[in-house]
């Protein structure tokens, strides 16, 4: 295994605002990812970058490809006027964080009314798309209490595609939002945070929680999935989080999500990027980073404490649409 060279440096951006809903949003959101990549070149203490973090549906794709596999997505996404952007941004960031990657969520429209369609977290450098990762784990919000569902393919469970190098030499694990809560390091914790796994996409069906041998074929994937990830061992875990209603609604994610995922890669980085709908927080509040949490947490449940981590730096963009936030530890 590849020894890092340095301390992992991630920067993060929390926007102002909601989700991609629609395509409409993209142009804007285009314009606001260049701004960010350009001031933070000319910013002090922001070199070096390992990645630059992006929200969850920080765009809004024009096509599903979730029934594509990895080579297909990555071949699609890339002939896509978003992704090129974050492209453009990652060579201005290579200029003085050499391999900086920019990573990003962006969801889709499925073709069956339905089905909500597809949530990504990628990961591009200067020469195209390196990462990429599907949403696996949803949330009883996206199968159960939701006028469209969202599915899982059962191909993405052993993909290797969502663990990226990064240029300190870490391996980060890429999670599109409530994945990050899988990386929590207990067999057991791990079953109860993949029950909301209600349907499933194979090649040729699309079996549902109510049919036989649904329950085997999850514990199955979801075995799998944790095989996948105990061989890569990551030490940085990077959620693109779709959002929160206003600063302070995201305890529940920094101690059950985002310090849990810290003690569960080694006691690693984690940290998250989101949305903020009535303004963003303070650089020092709702930091959505954690490090060297202490295994002891896992078994802590209800009590976990936060072990929020504070930034190095900070900067507010676009005239308050944006803060951006670096962790260095």
């Amino acid at each position: 295994m590849r020894r890092p060279k340095r301390s992992p440096r991630v920067g993060a951006v929390c926007i102002q605002g909601k989700r991609a809903l629609t395509t409409r949003i993209n142009n804007h959101r285009r314009h606001l990812l260049a701004a960010v990549a350009s001031a933070l070149t000319k910013a002090e203490d922001w070199q070096d970058l390992d990645a630059l973090l992006f929200p969850g549906a920080f765009f809004r794709l024009s096509r599903f490809i979730g029934h594509l596999d990895y080579r297909g997505r990555k071949a699609a996404l890339e002939k896509m006027a978003v992704v090129q952007a974050a492209i453009e941004a990652a060579r201005s960031l290579h200029r003085h964080s050499p391999g900086c990657l920019v990573v990003f969520g962006a969801d889709s429209s499925a073709p069956a009314a339905w089905e909500y369609g597809d949530q990504f977290c990628i990961a591009v450098d200067r020469t195209g798309v390196v990462g990429l990762a599907r949403k696996i784990f949803p949330t009883d919000e996206d199968t159960a209490y939701c006028r469209r569902v969202y599915v899982p393919y059962a191909a993405d469970y052993g993909s290797p595609e969502r663990y990226v190098r990064l240029a300190s030499g870490h391996l980060a694990a890429l999670c599109a939002c409530f994945d990050m809560f899988a990386f929590c390091g207990d067999a057991a914790l791990l079953d109860k945070r993949s029950v909301a796994i209600r349907d499933l996409r194979l090649p040729g069906s699309c079996p549902r929680i109510e049919e036989p041998g649904f329950h085997r074929l999850r514990r199955e994937l979801v075995a799998t999935w944790d095989r996948v990830r105990y061989q890569h061992r990551p030490t940085v875990a990077l959620a693109a989080i779709h959002g929160f209603a206003r600063p302070g609604r995201d305890g529940y994610w920094q101690r059950h999500g985002i310090a849990v995922a810290s003690a569960g890669v080694l006691g690693g980085l984690a940290v998250g990027a989101g949305h903020f709908v009535q303004g963003l927080p303070r650089p020092a509040t709702s930091t959505l980073a954690a490090y060297r949490v202490s295994r002891r947490l896992i078994y802590q449940g209800p009590y976990r404490p936060a072990h929020r981590l504070l930034p190095k730096a900070a900067l507010e963009l676009g005239q308050g649409a944006a803060l951006a936030r670096l962790f260095a530890p």
